[in-house]
């Protein structure tokens, strides 16, 4: 399934060479810098994979994320970001009570006593922007909407969630950094179909030369329906990628790859997590 879905992304990733043939030529430092502010415009195509120990084993969440851009008006834009994930979850300990457990970018249910795949519940983000960016700030704010595409109950809730969602980033020459924040709530639900979610993304990058960069980008989730104790996961942590092209070719793309320690979270989840990224900039 992943390869097959790398190759789709391959084919429509390579549509947008002839789009930016008449274009100017940007070094890669100067895209390494654009593609840090989520509201530049920049099309791309985010492959992301988070590792992160539960219950008995690792529970893994492979996510595509597809970033688009709309023109509304003169001075008005609208950033589409969809995260589909593809998730699987190992068996769980027995006798832990039915509850959300974080994994980012989407929570997982623990009510399956079995390991599971498949689908889990797709989240569309849409912020509006400004196009005319006024100094080193910009901003979104838009609304967050969870679909209950999950292929298993063990995936996430068969409720829709919305809430609405803040975008704000500080861009620089060197460092640059910003934060994401949003809460959704399924519309009814009840048990472990009920959804109020707190998510706080924060990311930091400090730039280096040819492209090479360091960063700390995770995201903070808290479930406001687990038991007292048992609702926050705070990931503490970072790494590094490179934003590079591939021979004379005009297309970018970026990798990085980050650990972190879990310094807060349920006791079912263990204390470190995975995340590895791979961005085509269309």
């Amino acid at each position: 399934m992943r390869y097959t879905i790398l190759f789709l992304i391959f084919v429509l990733f390579h549509f947008g060479v002839s789009a930016q043939e008449g274009e100017n030529k940007i070094s890669v430092e100067e895209m390494a810098k654009k593609r840090q502010d989520p509201v530049a415009g920049l099309r791309s195509i985010y492959l992301q994979d988070v590792l992160l120990p539960v219950g008995k084993g690792v529970a893994n969440s492979f996510s595509i994320q597809p970033v688009f851009p709309f023109k509304l008006s003169s001075n008005l834009k609208l950033i589409t970001y969809t995260i589909v994930p593809f998730q699987s979850l190992p068996t769980l300990n027995s006798g832990i009570n039915q509850t959300h457990i974080p994994l980012d970018p989407l929570s997982v249910q623990s009510g399956a006593s079995n390991a599971v795949f498949g689908l889990g519940n797709i989240l569309f983000n849409g912020y509006f922007s400004s196009i005319k960016k006024k100094g080193n700030i910009s901003w979104g704010v838009g609304p967050a909407i969870q679909l209950p595409t999950r292929t298993n109950e063990a995936l996430g809730s068969n409720r829709v969630s919305m809430g609405p969602s803040f975008l704000f980033n500080h861009g620089g020459d060197k460092f640059s950094a910003g934060f994401v924040i949003q809460n959704y709530w399924s519309l009814g639900g009840e048990g472990i179909n009920k959804v109020n979610s707190f998510n706080f993304q924060y990311f930091t990058y400090y730039n280096l030369q040819s492209g090479w960069f360091l960063e700390s980008n995770a995201t903070i989730l808290n479930n406001w329906l687990a038991d007292s104790g048992q609702q926050l996961l705070l990931p503490l942590g970072g790494g590094g990628g490179k934003t590079f092209q591939i021979g004379n070719s005009k297309l970018f793309y970026c990798a990085t790859a980050q650990v972190f320690y879990n310094a807060v979270k349920p006791d079912i989840v263990g204390n470190w997590e995975i995340v590895l990224q791979f961005q085509f900039i269309l």
